[in-house]
């Protein structure tokens, strides 16, 4: 079945789900796009939420319920155990919260700009603080030579933690004719100066899956990935042994699963395919 890209109905979709005791779906461009939900998805869920516990249900979502890179981010800080207590943060809100959340400390917050420094001290001696260790890269749209500069110097240290909540290249758009920049180009330029690779947090890398297997004991021959990257959430159920559904509400289309299939790429290429998770319904 692996790689078939077969369109599913909702026929097929409720067949398929007699034989799944767990399905994983992507968020951004599978649940929602920005700020409003995918037109039909909160049904869907609802639905399968019903079809798990035998009957009619209105879906309450937990934290507990959600996988996030932030999250996985502090479990992996408590697994290996900082040398030195702090956290320096490229990244956005969401994980600051959590680190703040689960008892780390962090700095990296905000802007920090060239003017912020004297010349001397931007080119001999920025001032880093001594209790850092680790150094988490995600996105951050006050990314500047600056914080590079940090990280670099933080990542002498060769005890100091070199984490990355992703290696996204760009965000989906709404304009197909403007790139937006994610969390892999900053890591780039962070790996290209310290010579050193990060332990890389999110689909399709093995920590995540390790993640969900702990926290919740799936069957990867029982369980289903729904995502619209091929290269991330295809991926990762591919690699993990588990069913896998693209949406083409998101980041990729078609034509794209058309090019994988001619580069021989059978790690991106899906068992099925919908045109978002409301016409299952």
């Amino acid at each position: 079945m692996s790689g078939l890209c077969q369109q599913i109905d909702p026929a097929m979709w409720s067949e398929l789900l007699k034989n799944i005791d767990t399905v994983i779906f992507d968020a951004d461009g599978v649940l929602w796009w920005g700020m409003d939900a995918i037109l039909g998805s909160p049904e869907l869920i609802e639905q399968v939420a019903a079809m798990v516990i035998g009957m009619a249900c209105t879906l309450r979502l937990f934290n507990d319920d959600i996988v996030s890179p932030p999250a996985i981010c502090v479990e992996v800080l408590q697994q290996m155990e900082l040398t030195k207590p702090k956290v320096y943060v490229i990244g956005y809100q969401g994980l600051k919260d959590e680190l703040g959340l689960s008892g780390f400390q962090y700095i990296g917050d905000g802007p920090d700009h060239f003017e912020n420094y004297s010349e001397t001290e931007f080119l001999y001696d920025v001032p880093l603080d001594p209790e850092v260790g680790a150094v988490i890269v995600g996105y951050d749209s006050h990314f500047n030579y600056v914080k590079l500069m940090k990280a670099a110097n933080y990542l002498r240290d060769p005890k100091c933690l070199f984490i990355t909540n992703n290696d996204d290249s760009t965000f989906r758009k709404p304009n197909q004719k403007f790139t937006i920049p994610k969390t892999a180009a900053i890591v780039v330029a962070v790996t290209t100066v310290v010579q050193r690779e990060p332990l890389v947090v999110g689909k399709p890398h093995i920590t995540t899956y390790n993640y969900i297997r702990a926290h919740w004991n799936i069957d990867p021959k029982r369980t289903l990935i729904v995502g619209d990257r091929c290269n991330t959430d295809i991926k990762f159920g591919v690699d993990h042994g588990m069913k896998t559904m693209l949406v083409l509400s998101g980041v990729h289309t078609l034509a794209d699963v058309d090019k994988f299939r001619k580069e021989d790429r059978k790690d991106f290429l899906p068992d099925f395919y919908a045109g978002k998770l409301g016409d299952l319904l």
